[in-house]
């Protein structure tokens, strides 16, 4: 158990020295003073920077898979978009509570370290696989319309890293809010509600046209 403590007070120093002075400033003297212990000691839980820093994308991976529940449809299930609206909640409570890790991947530079940069990358694609699987079950499910999910998935993945990112510098905390402006952008986009109506009764319209010349 101590062990373990440790690694995690290890893990828990580097995030807030990672956040500050960005991964490739940071260096292992940097992390073992911050945390106190000693160089030997950082070796016994990690091969080296990177090794650390990859253990603190799982984490992030892991709590986003917590975080994020699948759809339940049925008698006494509360609503499909109630659900969608509570993993917002939980997704954008944990982003902003963890602001140094939405700092690092946020503002991580590419171009230093090939391998890394592939590391985030993936860490990225793995998001995205998360929100694509998400968004194919609901099409499954008559939640969602038919798309490209791959290519909706990277809209979502894009969205929420710019919103988050911006939460984060403002100190924005009012969580409940920007959960609600998300939701309502993915189910509705920006236009008004009759104008879209208008423009599916054109669009049926013109393709009616067509079909019967």
């Amino acid at each position: 158990m101590e062990r373990q403590a440790r690694r995690e007070q290890v893990l828990r120093h580097a995030k807030r020295i990672f956040a500050r002075k960005g991964y490739h400033r940071t260096n292992i003297a940097d992390i073992i003073t911050r945390a106190q212990i000693a160089r030997g000691t950082f070796y016994l839980y990690f091969q080296n920077k990177k090794d650390l820093f990859e253990e603190l994308l799982e984490q992030v991976l892991g709590e986003l898979r917590l975080r994020i529940q699948r759809l339940r449809i049925g008698p006494g299930e509360p609503e499909a978009v109630e659900q969608l609206r509570n993993n917002l909640r939980r997704v954008l409570n944990f982003l902003l509570a963890e602001r140094e890790l939405t700092d690092i991947l946020l503002n991580h530079s590419t171009g230093f370290d090939r391998e890394l940069d592939s590391r985030i990358r993936e860490f990225y694609e793995r998001v995205a696989d998360q929100i694509q699987r998400s968004l194919d079950l609901g099409i499954q499910m008559k939640l969602v319309r038919e798309c490209d999910t791959r290519a909706v998935a990277y809209c979502i993945l894009g969205g929420i890293k710019e919103v988050v990112g911006q939460a984060s510098r403002h100190r924005r905390r009012d969580i409940g809010k920007l959960a609600e402006e998300i939701l309502d952008f993915g189910l509705h986009g920006v236009a008004r509600t009759e104008l879209l109506a208008g423009l599916r009764r054109s669009t049926n319209s013109v393709s009616q046209s067509s079909s019967t010349n």
